[in-house]
């Protein structure tokens, strides 16, 4: 069932982040239109939630317009994914939230403004990120934050949650880098096993008792110790669907990046029907051997 309608409008960015495949000034982009049409026919199939992503979509001119283009429609949810800069000026949080985003999801990329600008590769973008939150919890705006993690962050996450939490972000995604081609960034790619301790003492540190507080995607539920699998997430299960320039849309499970590839003992692991699968460019970088099927959801 289609819940999730996510609008890529184009893939422009003013941060220039490490391993990331938009910054792409020349790049396909929707025209309004285009992005007009593609939320009447989300929500004709089904979707009430929109996720506004790119790129940086606060750099498009109508992207406040394709929020209350959305509301009118009927969508009840309106996220927002940034990296905060732009939200960062005055009044620009405020009118968000009067032309209907609900929500404001920001990329976070370390616990501190030196890691956070050293991966974005933008002097100030950390200020900046500090006051849009500011800005955005002042406005009644609902905060979460997706982390981006790296081999050389991987440690900070527990500090991460702690620090940003405070701030107002109510819920986390944790993703992990993918390799690109490109050798510096792909020598920041983890291991999984290199993850899963600081995402395990991220889950202990008892900030929330939401069951969605840490949502943790790419690591396949064989990584994840049993006590701290309600960090899980099922791409099938999200109901996303995911609008590209270009006439380009996909469901969010059939994306390589949500997995897609399953070894010889997958089929008999007991969340072989949930699970996504593993991706290619990881197995290709660190082969299978973390991998193991699970017998029952109870085992540790």
């Amino acid at each position: 069932m289609l819940r999730w309608l996510e609008l890529t409008a184009d893939y422009r960015c003013n941060q220039r982040c490490l391993g990331c495949f938009s910054a792409l000034p020349d790049g396909p982009s929707m025209t309004s239109r285009e992005a007009a049409e593609a939320l009447q026919r989300g929500y004709r199939d089904g979707a009430r939630s929109l996720w506004l992503g790119g790129g940086e979509p606060t750099l498009r001119r109508d992207v406040l317009a394709a929020a209350a283009a959305a509301r009118r429609l009927g969508y009840t949810r309106v996220k927002l994914q940034t990296n905060g800069m732009l939200l960062a000026s005055p009044g620009n949080a405020a009118r968000a939230a009067a032309a209907g985003i609900t929500e404001v999801a920001f990329a976070i990329k370390g616990a501190t403004a030196a890691t956070h600008d050293r991966f974005t590769r933008t002097p100030g973008a950390h200020a900046l990120l500090l006051e849009a939150m500011a800005a955005a919890r002042a406005v009644g705006l609902a905060l979460e934050g997706d982390v981006l993690v790296y081999r050389d962050t991987a440690h900070e996450l527990p500090t991460i949650v702690a620090e940003y939490t405070p701030r107002g972000v109510a819920s986390w995604r944790v993703w992990l880098l993918a390799a690109t081609g490109d050798p510096e960034a792909d020598r920041q790619v983890p291991r999984i096993g290199e993850v899963i301790p600081h995402l395990s003492a991220a889950m202990a540190l008892g900030l929330s008792d939401r069951t969605d507080f840490i949502s943790s995607l790419h690591t396949p539920p064989c990584t994840v110790p049993a006590a701290d699998r309600a960090c899980l997430f099922f791409a099938r299960e999200f109901g996303m669907r995911v609008v590209n320039p270009g006439g380009h849309d996909f469901l969010l499970e059939n994306s390589p990046m949500e997995g897609g590839r399953y070894l010889s003992g997958c089929a008999g692991c007991a969340y072989h029907q949930r699970c996504g699968g593993l991706r290619e460019d990881y197995l290709a970088r660190f082969g299978e051997e973390e991998f193991r099927p699970i017998a029952s959801v109870e085992e540790v």
